[in-house]
C-alpha cells in the first residue's frame, strides 16, 4: 500500500480512484488508515464478499490472501486484473499508469 501512496498523485491526475479492499473489520481499517495516513479509500470486507466476487485467492501456506489488482472503468467493467502469486508479485506504479493511459486512450 505504500507503493500506491507514493503513486497516488500521478494516479489521481489521471482521474483514477484507488480503493483498497481487505478482509479486516471497520475498526482495524480505520486504525490502519489513520496510522499510515493513506490518501485513498479503504473498504473493509470482513465477510470477503467483494474479494470473492473479484476472485482474490487465499493461500494458506502464505498465511492469507494473495494480492490482486483490478482496474475498473467508469462504467463498472473490469478492464485489467492481476492476481499475484506472492506479496511481492504486484505491478509497479509505472505499469499501472501505462495500463491506465492505454485504457484512457481507447
Amino acid at each position: 500500500m505504500a507503493q500506491l501512496r507514493q503513486g497516488y498523485p500521478e494516479l489521481a491526475a489521471r482521474d483514477t480512484e484507488i480503493i483498497v479492499v481487505g478482509p479486516d473489520d471497520a475498526a482495524a481499517f480505520k486504525a490502519w488508515w489513520s496510522k499510515e495516513s493513506l490518501p485513498y479509500v479503504g473498504l473493509p470486507d470482513p465477510q470477503c464478499t467483494v474479494l470473492k466476487r473479484y476472485g482474490q485467492e487465499i493461500n494458506l501456506f502464505r498465511l492469507g490472501r494473495m494480492p490482486a489488482q483490478v482496474i475498473v472503468d467508469k462504467s463498472g467493467l473490469a478492464r485489467y486484473v492481476h492476481y499475484g502469486h506472492s506479496m511481492s508479485d504486484i505491478p509497479t506504479n509505472q505499469e499501472l499508469l501505462a495500463i491506465i493511459d492505454q485504457l484512457n486512450g481507447e
